[in-house]
């Protein structure tokens, strides 16, 4: 695989989680 496309898709899943816990803490609180 290309290590920048890799990189790129760590990165999207990243954010994607970030995005998932601070979703969950707005419910959350």
């Amino acid at each position: 695989m290309d290590t920048n496309l890799k990189f790129s898709l760590t990165t999207t899943v990243i954010v994607l989680g970030l995005i998932v816990a601070a979703a969950l803490t707005a419910v959350l609180h």
